[in-house]
């Protein structure tokens, strides 16, 4: 595992537009999880933050971690979560993957809310954010050593490659064992046929016959491939409804499988999304056709 940075390491922020120096406030359900479940004081919740953010854009500059968008605590805004918490709390609950966990905020919302944390299993590829979840939610015990097992709360964290070769990573144990995969701001990441190709490992998955995607990410109202990174140095697909709808098609056909498809997306264009000083500037790689948009696909 990659260690931490040093306390004194330079602060990215000058460098990087998507990094937010300030925190102005911390939304209700964030403060009530992290004074709750992590039992952080309440005057002391906002440094923690700063100070866990600040190691973990060491570790990778990812723009929902510069823009503190972990806090958002996106599986609870989702509308499925009512009923899928439902689920999880009745007597045969289902088995819920976290896919692209990032420090497992979303499972420690979902454990804080009464789901078993024996059904819930969070993926990273980086095993140094797994380790910044410990930290961040105080809960210890966690995979912090990069492989997989007992993680925050009780929950299983795993550290794989979802583009590693079959039978290859630790994610052929989970193979045929998943009933519903959340998978937020993940897709977007990668392009057209990269975004398949998770498709076609999340079918494998899931168990056959059924299973439910759902989550939020970035997209377009003029869906297509767009720059990643100041230099644009690969690029990634960004869908509206119909577009996403004609990947799982094809991913339907890859895989032998039918889907239905939803999406909700936000009106208006994307805003900055950050909480503090310098959230509004420097937003080169967003345009007036860019959304937000909650999806879920699940099987037919």
């Amino acid at each position: 595992m990659a260690a931490p940075p040093p306390p004194e390491a330079a602060d990215p922020a000058p460098s990087l537009p998507w990094y937010s120096p300030t925190l102005d406030s911390i939304g209700p359900a964030a403060r009530e999880l992290l004074e709750k479940y992590s039992g952080i004081p309440p005057e002391e919740v906002i440094p923690h933050v700063m100070e866990i953010r600040r190691l973990a854009f060491h570790i990778h500059p990812y723009p929902c971690i510069g823009q503190f968008r972990f806090l958002d605590l996106s599986i609870s805004l989702h509308p499925l979560y009512p009923s899928l918490l439902a689920r999880l709390r009745g007597p045969t609950p289902p088995t819920l993957l976290d896919l692209g966990c990032c420090f497992g905020q979303d499972i420690r919302k979902l454990i804080f809310d009464g789901a078993p944390p024996a059904a819930l299993v969070g993926v990273e590829l980086r095993p140094a954010f797994l380790a910044m979840g410990d930290r961040l939610f105080r809960d210890g015990g966690g995979s912090g050593g990069g492989g997989s097992g007992g993680g925050g709360g009780g929950a299983r964290f795993v550290a794989a490659d979802v583009f590693a070769e079959a039978g290859e990573d630790a994610l052929a144990a989970l193979e045929g064992g998943v009933d519903v995969v959340h998978a937020a701001s993940f897709f977007h990441l990668f392009g057209w046929e990269a975004q398949v190709r998770v498709g076609r490992r999340v079918v494998r998955l899931l168990r056959g016959g059924r299973g439910t995607v759902f989550g939020r990410q970035v997209g377009s109202v003029r869906p297509g491939e767009y720059r990643r990174g100041r230099e644009g140095e690969r690029s990634v697909y960004r869908h509206d409804g119909e577009s996403f709808a004609r990947m799982w098609e094809q991913i339907g056909r890859e895989t032998g499988t039918e889907w239905r498809v939803e999406v909700r997306m936000e009106e208006g264009p994307v805003g900055g999304g950050g909480r503090g000083e310098g959230a509004e500037e420097g937003r080169w790689w967003n345009d007036e056709y860019t959304r937000r948009f909650r999806f879920e696909v699940e099987r037919i």
